[in-house]
């Protein structure tokens, strides 16, 4: 294998972690945890989740992912509500504070990779291009690329 291919996951996939992990000190502020944060960021991504959906995304046995909802909700990150077509479902939804969770943890990310980029040769336009490039050719990149091209 190209050595700087092997460099350039390495450090793609690092620099991930750490941006990841910047944005996640904003955790502590809202008194949540790395899994409960999981299970608010899953629930963002459909809107509307059931604890056995939940459950399979995040790994954990029905009465754990319960239990983890339950403290949810409890803290005003989640709300459950019955489904409307399907009163025997009950789907978990986010409150405006589990929303703002996600918003706030977003920015303190952007924020820091904003002050790497600042500090260093190239501007945004420069990194944005490049990894754009590498991300259109990811199957998610092209389902992406493909919706916007129909609208």
């Amino acid at each position: 294998m190209d050595q700087q291919i092997i460099a350039l996951e390495y450090e793609l996939r690092r620099l991930a972690d750490i941006i990841k992990n910047e944005g996640r000190q904003q955790l502590i502020a809202y008194n949540i945890t790395d899994i409960q944060f999981m299970a608010v960021q899953w629930i963002k991504e459909t809107d509307a989740m059931t604890i056995g959906a939940l459950s399979k995304h995040l790994n954990l046995a029905i009465s754990s992912t319960s239990e983890l909802v339950d403290q949810l909700v409890q803290k005003d990150f989640a709300v459950r509500k019955k489904d409307d077509e399907d009163k025997r479902k009950v789907n978990i939804h986010l409150t405006k504070k589990g929303q703002k969770l996600i918003d706030d943890v977003i920015i303190k990310r952007q924020k820091y990779l904003q002050s790497l980029v600042n500090c260093s040769e190239f501007d945004a336009s420069d990194y944005y291009a490049h990894t754009h490039a590498l991300y259109r050719k990811t199957e998610e990149g092209e389902q992406i690329e493909s919706t916007d091209r129909g609208h």
